[in-house]
């Protein structure tokens, strides 16, 4: 019986002419990663890193990467001034690094190519696009143009097309009504009938599609959660991974360093918390991801960066809470890294993260591919908190 539905079946394959094969196996054409280990891992694995021996976790190779997966669709919304485009910086940034061409179309024009440098993205080496035509700045860009070309830059073999963001598409009718004309849920309509053929052309052509999209509330909620983004459901369901990012509001949220010179506080970074909402890549991660978002090239906190690099490349390991890294044995990963930043041991972590690094030919985050030396620094972290107030504020 088994072989004539056996015969059966290969004689309906002969008539389906390639629109399907026998035996189920999906093969990921790869991930991107974000620079930030414990969400890579997290996205991969839906498991913290720091509580899994790396060593014993089956299918964990460093020369893979982690993170975004390729000819999938992924969604990164959130509050203004969370870090939704540093992160995506950092996406784009890795991308160039594995030899991928990267798209960028801003549609709020907020791209800012000190964030860009910043996060190792290399903007000399973008396809960059502000819906502006320089030739002709009368011609205005829909946001159906805007999909249309998304589709064609999947076919010419763009790697990854960021959409920066969602929320500011216009479209055709939109852009050609007067300002009193009302229209409700144009832009939800939409997408819902040309998301569907971006998910397919990015599944087809191996591309990356990371919308970047704004927090919006809604007001006839009642109960419940209220947030909400724009893009309607149809943007919610056909992405593969959907990431919130939210600024961290308690006191420590604010990364300060002091320069030695004047003395002087500034800030230069503050922390974020992300969330995987939607994960069809691995199980459900439900905890929050903390992650630096930086404002300037100097990381006070490359010892945390260092670490996670570390244990990704398998140079620093793990047996029942105990870390080991060469004569090293620590147990927990806060007194790991206090011993390492007590015993000036921070330049010798790092050297041997990027020796193995570059044997397992792992891509580097751009902190420690910036990093010049604990002794070429010019500023010292001295706190995470609340910039002090000036005295000239406080007598106002």
């Amino acid at each position: 019986m088994a072989k004539k539905n056996n015969d059966s079946s290969k004689d309906l394959l002969k008539h389906l002419k390639g629109f399907c094969s026998q035996g189920a196996d999906f093969k990921s054409p790869g991930n991107i990663p974000t620079g930030h280990f414990s969400l890579d891992f997290a996205i991969q694995y839906g498991m913290d890193p720091t509580r899994v021996d790396l060593n014993s976790l089956q299918g964990y190779d460093p020369n893979s990467n982690l993170g975004l997966p390729l000819g999938k669709l992924v969604e990164i919304y959130g509050e203004e001034g969370g870090g939704k485009s540093s992160l995506a910086y950092r996406v784009a940034g890795y991308a160039q690094k594995m030899g991928h061409l990267v798209a960028w179309i801003d549609t709020e024009h907020s791209f800012s190519p000190n964030l860009a440098s910043i996060n190792g993205c290399d903007k000399d080496l973008l396809l960059y696009s502000n819906l502006v035509n320089e030739e002709n700045p009368d011609k205005d860009f829909y946001g159906e143009d805007v999909i249309n070309n998304i589709c064609k830059m999947c076919e010419h073999g763009v790697g990854v097309v960021v959409l920066d963001s969602v929320a500011n598409l216009v479209p055709k009718a939109l852009m050609e009504a007067s300002a009193e004309q009302q229209f409700m849920g144009l832009l939800a309509r939409m997408l819902s009938e040309n998301v569907k053929k971006l998910v397919s052309y990015a599944a087809k052509y191996g591309t990356l599609l990371v919308f970047i999209n704004q927090l919006r509330e809604n007001l006839r909620v009642t109960w419940g959660d209220p947030e909400t983004s724009p893009g309607g459901h149809s943007l919610k369901h056909n992405a593969s991974v959907r990431l919130k990012v939210s600024k961290k509001n308690s006191k420590d949220a604010n990364i300060m360093i002091q320069d030695e010179d004047t003395g002087d506080e500034k800030l230069i970074g503050r922390h974020a918390n992300i969330r995987i909402i939607k994960n069809r890549v691995a199980k459900p991660y439900f905890t929050s991801i903390q992650v630096p978002i930086y404002y300037e090239s100097y990381f006070p906190e490359i010892e945390e960066i260092a670490f996670d690099t570390g244990r990704q490349v398998k140079l620093i390991t793990v047996m029942k809470g105990i870390f080991k890294w060469n004569d090293i044995r620590i147990e927990g990963k806060r007194n790991f890294i206090s011993h390492i930043l007590e015993n000036n041991l921070i330049d010798d972590l790092i050297n041997d993260v990027k020796e193995k690094s570059l044997e397992k030919n792992v891509i580097l985050p751009p902190e420690l591919m910036q990093y010049k030396g604990s002794k070429n620094g010019v500023a010292k972290k001295i706190s995470r908190g609340r910039p002090k107030k000036d005295s000239t504020d406080s007598e106002k």
